[in-house]
């Protein structure tokens, strides 16, 4: 699969959206409601994944799916 793919299977599993209800542009807190919780469940499973850190500092910033595989596809060039 792909990131993207992956990115999205993730963010609809765990905050129980339909694929269909994302896009790349989607906020996780101001347009699915997740709370902090909830995101760094999605970054933590993410993490996992694709055995890559992703800092607090930056996980803070990560608002929207597109943003979210930016970091992820960054992240997996320099392993």
């Amino acid at each position: 699969m792909s990131i993207e793919t992956d990115v999205f299977e993730i963010v609809s599993r765990r905050l129980k959206f339909e694929l269909s209800d994302l896009s790349l542009e989607t906020n996780l807190r101001k347009d699915l409601n997740a709370d902090s919780i909830d995101s760094v469940e999605v970054i933590f499973e993410l993490e996992d994944l694709y055995e890559i850190v992703i800092e607090d500092e930056v996980a803070e910033d990560l608002q929207t799916i597109g943003s979210i595989i930016d970091v992820i596809t960054e992240r997996t060039k320099k392993t």
